[in-house]
């Protein structure tokens, strides 16, 4: 009966009112129905304790929620809700993981029909790339620990883009082996090496290192941690891949 008047009341101290109304801190705590007899919806605060890293608000973020959990499955009244203003970022951890492996799946499956539609529906030439190019996110996914980043949503953007650039590196060598007149995988092989390889490194891997590593001077931990530091990694991956790796495998395992 009160409470409508209580939230529109304004604090006042010169005894011409209340001096613990309610509109200050509470005028938009409850909504009421169009005839004013009753709240439609409500809220009230609650605090965490003290946060300071990820895992902190993490935690918090899921205990809120175990709270209001707990609240629906014991009253068939109201429905409760937990909500702060950091907990749509931190939302993103309930499902980094199935995210991150969907969609490299995803990329890398769709790395393989590009790869069989360019070189001519040869399945195990687009099979040599899908290898390589998912050997360079497995290793840059474990580059990850010892670097110290961690899987969120930029480094899941950056390692959709590691699966790009590793096509782009391992097609070519895998394009000039399938063409190569040689005769023998290991003479393919050295072939392809020998005609792609100088240009993959002076060209692609050259131009990519250039224009990251001028991010190593950047202020920002956020271009140092998650560009500079993973960029760098896989243009170093994707190079020892193309250059060391497939070579070699071509020459035992080639078409």
């Amino acid at each position: 009966k009160y409470l409508q008047w209580f939230i529109s009341d304004i604090p006042r101290t010169d005894g011409s009112g209340c001096s613990k109304g309610g509109a200050v801190s509470y005028s938009n705590s409850a909504k009421f129905s169009t005839s004013n007899k009753s709240v439609v919806s409500g809220r009230f605060t609650s605090s965490h304790g003290v946060l300071s890293t990820s895992e902190d608000f993490i935690t918090a973020r899921q205990q809120a929620l175990v709270v209001a959990n707990e609240v629906n499955a014991n009253n068939e009244i109201i429905k409760v809700y937990a909500f702060s203003s950091f907990y749509p970022f931190y939302e993103q951890y309930d499902t980094i993981v199935r995210e991150c492996a969907v969609n490299l799946v995803a990329a890398i499956v769709a790395t393989f029909i590009v790869a069989l539609l360019l070189l001519g529906f040869n399945i195990h030439a687009a099979l040599c790339v899908m290898l390589s190019v998912t050997m360079c996110a497995v290793d840059m996914i474990g580059s990850m620990v010892y670097l110290e980043i961690p899987l969120n949503a930029i480094s899941l953007v950056n390692l959709l883009l590691s699966v790009g650039i590793a096509v782009e590196f391992s097609a070519n060598i895998v394009q000039a082996y399938t063409t190569s007149k040689e005769v023998g995988r290991a003479n393919k092989a050295r072939n392809a090496l020998r005609k792609t390889g100088p240009a993959i490194v002076s060209g692609i891997a050259m131009t990519n290192f250039v224009g990251v590593i001028v991010l190593a001077a950047a202020k920002s931990q956020l271009f140092v941690v998650f560009y500079f530091r993973m960029f760098f990694t896989i243009n170093v991956l994707c190079v020892a891949h193309t250059i060391i790796f497939l070579p070699a495998f071509l020459a035992f395992l080639g078409d």
